[in-house]
């Protein structure tokens, strides 16, 4: 697939108008590493996860910043759903530069890119540490939390992302979109759901 001088196909299809559908609920976490991605399967656990939220003594004092996110995240009710907000975030269109996506699974991955390739996203503001963690346990180990310049309303400034940490041959080449994943995930709820045969 070639990324060179181009945008990511793997951009967020966030722009449509696309609406959540009521009565279907979307996974809250990822699955651990060195085994294949499923849906849902950290459901149970992301839902009891509790952070702890008051730092130790002498710990450095927590510095917000915008959050760019390319995959599930870039979803504003996934996004309250995983930082338990009161109501759905704004997300800010956002653009990062010298990365690109690969797939694990049915999620993307952020790995080094061309230099002159580039991934569109959103970003997001996480004011604490409480929130970043709820982040981190979402994504699970296979990602970690990054510096990284991001572009937001054309201005360059310093972000964090969660890239790819894991072994890079678990990747595949391919493309992402938020609504086909949306879909899979429907579509794997209503599997759940269906009516036994007499």
């Amino acid at each position: 697939m070639n990324k060179e001088s181009s945008a990511s196909s793997s951009t967020p299809n966030t722009a449509n108008g696309e609406k959540e559908k009521p009565g279907h609920s979307i996974p809250t976490a990822k699955p651990h590493s060195h085994k294949k991605p499923k849906r849902n399967i950290m459901l149970e656990k992301f839902k009891n996860f509790q952070p702890n939220a008051k730092p130790s003594r002498g710990q450095y004092a927590y510095i917000p910043k915008p959050f760019f996110f390319y995959g599930s995240l870039t979803d504003p009710l996934q996004l309250q759903e995983v930082l338990q907000l009161q109501a759905p975030p704004v997300l800010t269109p956002a653009r990062v530069r010298s990365y690109k996506i690969m797939l694990w699974g049915q999620y993307p991955a952020l790995v080094d890119g061309p230099h002159d390739s580039y991934v569109d996203g959103m970003a997001y503001v996480v004011e604490n540490e409480e929130q970043q963690k709820m982040l981190e346990h979402y994504e699970t180990e296979v990602y970690s939390t990054a510096g990284i310049q991001v572009k937001i309303e054309g201005k360059q400034v310093s972000g964090r992302t969660f890239k790819w940490a894991d072994d890079v041959t678990e990747l595949t080449e391919g493309t992402w979109s938020l609504e086909e994943w949306k879909k899979g995930v429907e579509e794997e709820m209503a599997s759940h759901f269906q009516p036994l045969e007499d």
